[in-house]
């Protein structure tokens, strides 16, 4: 939450308060600590484990120069803004994608002194994911949104990125439950930026060693109601099961472990 989340919408003051709370009932909290296995773990003498593990590697656009410089992803450019680093991002930034991390990564833009910010994003207004209110916010402090068009390739030109883009249309509704956006031939434009960030999805990083199972997307597999691994012992909650999702709906997650957990342990 402190490197994902901009502080003008998660102030650090009421964070800290919840993490100190967290302390004041009793709970150790080991920072800097890399844990190479479970079974280590369990070898320590604890007899149940939680992953909250999260999703924090970005998805690649898989297009022609997107490994050009000032191309960056939208979660190492959090991280960073969040770290208090120096990130140089120039005036005119792009931002490509529709969820809360295109949102936070374009007002993110807008706050570090970019005078022209553009998300674009292959569907329509009512199919973002992102929260409609954070839309709102972003619509209102004059950010520009281009809706039905998508990358397709990078190119540097005069010191810029110069990425040209193709118009998209609305087909069949694809497993999301949303019609698909499919390209209209012929409707490619061109667009110069300084900076652009790409925030078309993350993925949990999941050590090998860990030896446990993933579905499509990298998320751990689970039992749907008690939120155990295949693992004896191992239980797992949070976006590294479900994808990117909200902060209260890993809290949600880890209140439903904390029960089976429980219950695991003879409670």
């Amino acid at each position: 939450m402190r490197f994902g989340i901009p502080e003008y919408r998660l102030p650090r003051q009421v964070l800290d308060a919840e993490i100190d709370e967290i302390r004041r009932i009793g709970i150790d909290i080991r920072t800097n600590s890399k844990i190479e296995s479970l079974s280590m773990l369990f070898d320590q003498g604890y007899n149940a484990i939680f992953l909250a593990l999260g999703a924090h590697n970005g998805i690649r656009m898989g297009i022609m120069g997107e490994d050009a410089a000032k191309v960056i992803e939208c979660v190492d450019f959090l991280r960073k803004v969040n770290l208090g680093e120096r990130v140089v991002i120039g005036k005119r930034v792009a931002v490509i994608g529709g969820g809360n991390a295109a949102i936070d990564g374009a007002r993110t833009a807008l706050r570090l002194g970019a005078k022209e910010v553009t998300i674009i994003y292959r569907r329509t207004q009512a199919e973002m994911p992102a929260n409609p209110e954070e839309v709102e916010e972003a619509l209102k402090e004059g950010i520009n949104i281009v809706f039905l068009a998508a990358p397709s390739r990078i190119a540097r030109k005069n010191g810029r990125l110069s990425m040209e883009f193709i118009r998209m249309a609305l087909g069949n509704f694809d497993a999301s439950g949303r019609r698909s956006p499919e390209p209209i031939g012929g409707s490619e434009f061109t667009l110069d930026f300084d900076t652009t960030i790409a925030a078309i999805g993350q993925t949990p990083d999941i050590p090998p060693e860990f030896g446990l199972a993933t579905n499509r997307g990298n998320v751990l597999q689970v039992d749907c109601d008690t939120l155990s691994t295949p693992q004896e012992g191992v239980f797992a909650g949070g976006d590294c099961i479900t994808g990117p999702a909200s902060v209260i709906e890993a809290i949600a997650a880890g209140r439903q472990v904390a029960i089976s957990i429980d219950k695991y342990l003879g409670g």
